[in-house]
């Protein structure tokens, strides 16, 4: 019911309109061309008419002379689609009017458009006429307006829906230019009524109906029989006069889009559309019947008459458009539909699972685990974490009493213990395992999982020391469950081993599944945590580069700005680093890289953002740091790396480093590109006053821009 109330209320605010209307032009080409109304034909203004008679616009005694040719012709109407609002040349004007006399079945062109006056006070809406010149509109079978209010009718400018009826200002009654020829020619089978819509029933792309050429029958060069008891529509169809509209088909010109109107009010052929009530009714008998299933037939058989009765009020409404020239909408009924049969779902799997509930107890412990695991994501550059989280949740799972975890150390090619959980001891040497050797190593090797219930007699079993060599049978292990992280298909990169089980019970098939489960996901998280530190973390220091530092000190800045918060950057630089590299060469050169890089990072805070700024330069963002507390960093970091040595197959070699402060308080900066700068500028004047100094920026503000 809340669903229909929904649907009902959008409705009627029209929130669906724009989906109907991509509806109604996807049937209009799906239908494709149907037959034009023989009676009617085009004279068109074309670019060859221009060519041919002249400048546009031309002489009143052109069309004058048309028209006589038409009223000779015997045509049965003539409509003009030209507005002739100002009077001309007198005698030019004078053979247009009585040329229309004598016809006395012309009908001309008026726009009436919207405007704003002020009145009384007070901004009013009303219509503004654009009507041709009294001596000639007097003398004119029928003046009919040719505009649209496409602000009202067609928001989204593809020509739809007309009004064929208009009430004005001084509450007369204006008829559509279509209707008034159809009025003349004594052929209409409408009586338009005042601000109702009436759709168009394009008969197809441009060019669809008859039309000659204007200047060949200005020149004499058709036969006038061709004219005799037809409609003729005079107008433009020259892309460089400019009247043109977008419809469902493409872009018209505005003659021919009143030859489809003349068309549809002739033989009675626009589109029908059904009223808002009634759409919301057939709506609501609709979502009536695509519940129903549910309480009769189940989840699955309701799924599948759902999808059939969307399907089929799809058909129905491309079949009443072709067939009968019916817009049915079918918007408001699908989403109608569509949140009633979730929600009805929803219900029905609920009530189905307290039926299974007790099925399920033994499920939740799976997907605590999983949840569990999954949290890690936010964890991506603590893999230590993740590996110790992952274990403990597997032994939980399976209610174990230990485990441990292993993963490939690509440089020796053997599976090494990363973390150990259920004992009190673990051995904190490095234990490495070939592939292929014990339970785990044959795991790895053929990523297939391998479950041991009688350890004793399984010779596969085997324990490693911390000298890496196979070990005697380990007692206390009564059985062993090993599983494979698998990456992709059949990609191992290490495995998880989980060991006896507390009630004493043996390991099955679903705890394999369990387990398989787990290390599918913990393998993710492993490999998206390596991806990760490849992608923040510079290889040879160790800290971040360049380009997630910037993205975190944007953050910081942004923090520190909003409650405004003291924060201060570092840059740093190794004295005379080239001249060391050409000296001790690039192999020390790189060592004592990271010796320094090791130096900030274990002087600085954990809250602390050091990076690898670019070669020799290192970067350090303290958060809620102001300039002294920056600075006595800045001087520890400096004194710790003056007097350390950094071991090189050259010897201890010593460097000394110049360092640069700045702080948002004390500069008043407006970005952190600008703190930056103001950094980097006091590293500047360290350097120039000597190196191995801390600077604190000071003065006027660098000339610097988001650009440099």
């Amino acid at each position: 019911m809340a669903v229909l109330i929904a649907v009902s209320y959008y409705f009627k605010l029209g929130a669906f309109e724009g989906l109907e209307a991509k509806v109604i032009d996807a049937n209009f080409k799906r239908r494709g061309i149907i037959e034009p109304d023989k009676k009617i034909i085009i004279a068109g203004f074309t670019d060859a008419c221009i060519n041919a008679i002249g400048k546009w616009p031309w002489k009143r005694e052109v069309h004058a002379e048309a028209i006589k040719k038409f009223t000779a012709a015997g045509a049965s109407a003539i409509g003009i689609d030209v507005l002739f609002e100002d009077q001309s040349v007198k005698s030019d004007d004078d053979m247009l009017i009585n040329a229309i006399a004598d016809n006395k079945k012309t009908v001309l062109a008026a726009v009436i458009s919207p405007k704003t006056i002020f009145e009384n006070g007070k901004l009013i809406n009303a219509k503004h006429l654009n009507l041709p010149f009294k001596s000639l509109s007097d003398k004119a079978a029928g003046v009919g307006f040719i505009s649209v209010n496409y602000d009202a009718l067609n928001p989204d400018g593809i020509l739809r829906c007309v009004n064929l009826c208009e009430q004005t200002d001084i509450s007369k009654t204006f008829y559509s230019f279509s209707y008034e020829i159809a009025k003349i020619a004594g052929k209409s089978s409408i009586l338009p009524v005042s601000d109702e819509r009436y759709y168009i029933n394009y008969h197809g792309p441009a060019k669809i109906y008859d039309y000659v050429t204007f200047s060949k029958l200005y020149s004499g060069e058709l036969p006038l029989s061709y004219f005799k008891d037809k409609i003729v529509l005079i107008g433009p169809l020259a892309t460089a006069l400019g009247d043109l509209h977008h419809t469902p088909y493409g872009t018209i010109p505005g003659t021919e889009i009143q030859a489809n109107i003349l068309d549809c009010i002739i033989n009675g052929s626009f589109l029908k559309r059904f009223s808002s009530n009634s759409i919301l009714l057939i709506t609501f008998l609709i979502v009536l019947i695509s519940l129903a299933p549910f309480a009769f037939f189940g989840l699955v058989y309701a799924t599948f008459i759902n999808l059939a009765i969307a399907v089929c009020l799809i058909a129905l409404n491309m079949a009443m458009f072709s067939k009968f020239n019916i817009i049915l909408d079918i918007i408001p009924a699908l989403a109608a539909i569509i949140p009633s049969y979730f929600i009805s779902a929803l219900f029905y799997s609920y009530a189905k699972l307290l039926f299974t509930n007790a099925i399920l107890k033994k499920r939740v412990r799976e997907l605590n685990a999983l949840y569990s695991i999954s949290k890690n994501i936010s964890e991506l550059i603590n893999l230590d974490k993740i590996l110790t989280d992952v274990l403990n949740e597997a032994i939980s799972a399976l209610g174990a009493e230990r485990g441990s975890l292993m993963l490939i150390d690509e440089d020796e090619q053997k599976l090494e213990v990363k973390v150990v959980a259920g004992i009190d001891k673990p051995n904190e040497r490095k234990i490495l395992i070939p592939i292929g050797e014990g339970i785990a190593g044959i795991v790895f090797e053929q990523s297939i999982p391998i479950i041991s219930n009688s350890i004793e007699t399984d010779e596969r079993f085997k324990t490693f020391s911390a000298q890496n060599e196979p070990d005697i049978k380990c007692s206390r292990v009564r059985n062993i469950i090993c599983v494979p992280l698998l990456i992709g298909e059949n990609k191992s990169i290490g495995v998880i081993n989980i060991v006896n089980k507390r009630d004493n019970s043996k390991f099955n098939a679903e705890d394999v599944k369990l387990t398989e489960t787990i290390s599918g996901h913990a393998a993710t998280l492993i490999e998206n945590s390596r991806l990760y530190k490849l992608a923040t973390v510079d290889g040879m220091t160790g800290l971040y580069v360049h380009r997630y530092f910037q993205v975190r000190f944007k953050e910081e800045f942004s923090r520190a700005q909003r409650y405004n918060k003291n924060i201060s950057t570092l840059m740093t630089d190794i004295d005379h680093f080239k001249k060391f590299n050409d000296t001790y060469g690039h192999q020390c050169g790189d060592m004592v890289l990271t010796h320094v890089a090791k130096i900030v990072r274990d002087t600085i805070r954990n809250i602390d953002i050091a990076a690898r700024y670019g070669g020799e330069e290192f970067a350090v963002v303290l958060p809620e740091t102001d300039s002294e507390g920056a600075y006595k960093l800045a001087e520890r970091i400096r004194k710790n790396v003056e007097e350390s040595a950094c071991h090189t197959p050259k010897g201890d070699l010593k460097v000394t480093i110049s360092l640069g402060v700045a702080c948002n308080s004390s500069c008043g900066v407006p970005t952190h590109l600008t703190l930056i700068a103001c950094a980097d500028n006091a590293l500047y004047q360290s350097k120039e006053n000597g190196r191995n100094k801390v600077t604190v920026f000071t003065g006027k503000l660098p000339e610097f821009s988001d650009e440099d």
